[in-house]
């Protein structure tokens, strides 16, 4: 199959390696020309931790452009930008999106189905997570960092032909993929989770797994979870029989060296997607009569830390 990931970052790096290493067509639509480049000159270079020789680093084929129209046609396409890129992200691919060219959105929080809906069919868009791990190093190399499940749905619930052939085109790529039929309950439970592990570790500053050696981080945990729940109970959203103290601890415990990507943008004093976590959730629960005071508080936090290098506070096209 002939796939293009939209966004380069470490998720789409790593999407990509395995892809291109279980035979698939690999394209990239990434608008950093340097990443670019590396990618056409060597492919996508994998490693397992940080600190490696560079004999040592795995490469796999694949090419990359800084357009979208530099590409004609695909068999499926891969959203992997941030959250915040995605209504640019889709009108640049949005000639690919056809009935035989589904688009997989893979990415964090919220809100995004409906930004892309304003611009594609919303009956070719495939929605979806994934709970692998991965950090971007230099342009081009990516760092695996957790083995998890992905799992993809469609709107309407069914299990479709086309999601059991991109199930199975995932875990020939050793992709662990499971087509579900609740793929909106089962992405509010993953962003009420990475909520709040994302802004606690962002603010304190910890890798995943510390974050539940202390006391005063579990209860900041619990709240945010708990607030989540109310939200989306408040918003009609059946969470189901789902644990999610138990996936917290699991998240944490499975990624424990891992840098939560909110707390990697901050290192390298980039954007968050704090927006599309705390910040919808907030703004949900604002609108549903749930005072989500936690999750107010995490994202004023977030945002203030990015203003004090520089970040403009923009208004982002899912709000």
């Amino acid at each position: 199959m002939k796939i293009v990931i939209v966004g380069a970052g470490a998720l789409g790096r790593l999407f990509g390696a395995l892809l291109a290493k279980g035979g698939e067509d690999v394209w990239f639509v990434e608008l950093d020309r340097e990443v670019v480049a590396a990618i056409n000159e060597k492919g996508i270079g994998v490693t397992v931790h940080e600190n490696v020789a560079p004999e040592k680093i795995d490469y796999y084929p694949a090419r990359a452009t800084d357009s979208g129209g530099a590409i004609a046609a695909c068999d499926l396409l891969v959203m992997a930008v941030k959250s915040y890129h995605v209504y640019e992200a889709i009108l640049g691919v949005s000639h690919l999106v056809t009935d035989d060219s589904p688009v997989v959105a893979l990415l964090n929080g919220l809100g995004h189905l409906e930004v892309m809906g304003r611009v594609v069919e919303r009956k070719n868009i495939i929605a979806g997570f994934t709970n692998m791990a991965a950090t971007a190093l230099g342009p081009g190399l990516v760092v695996n960092d957790g083995v998890g499940k992905t799992k993809i749905g469609e709107y309407d619930g069914t299990i479709s032909p086309r999601l059991q052939k991109i199930s199975g085109m995932l875990n020939k790529c050793a992709i662990e993929t499971e087509p579900v039929q609740d793929i909106i309950s089962r992405m509010w439970c993953k962003v009420i989770v990475h909520a709040a592990i994302n802004s606690v570790s962002a603010v304190v500053r910890q890798r995943n797994g510390h974050l539940i050696e202390g006391l005063e981080s579990i209860s900041l945990l619990k709240r945010l979870v708990d607030e989540g729940e109310e939200i989306a109970d408040a918003c009609g959203i059946v969470l189901g029989t789902t644990d999610l103290y138990a996936m917290l601890l699991a998240t944490c415990r499975r990624t424990f060296n891992h840098l939560s990507p909110m707390l990697q943008d901050i290192i390298n004093q980039r954007k968050t997607e704090v927006d599309a976590l705390n910040g919808i959730l907030y703004r949900y629960g604002k609108r549903n009569g749930v005072a989500a005071v936690t999750h107010q508080t995490m994202f004023e936090l977030i945002k203030s830390v990015e203003k004090s290098y520089g970040m403009m506070d923009e208004k982002e096209e899912r709000f």
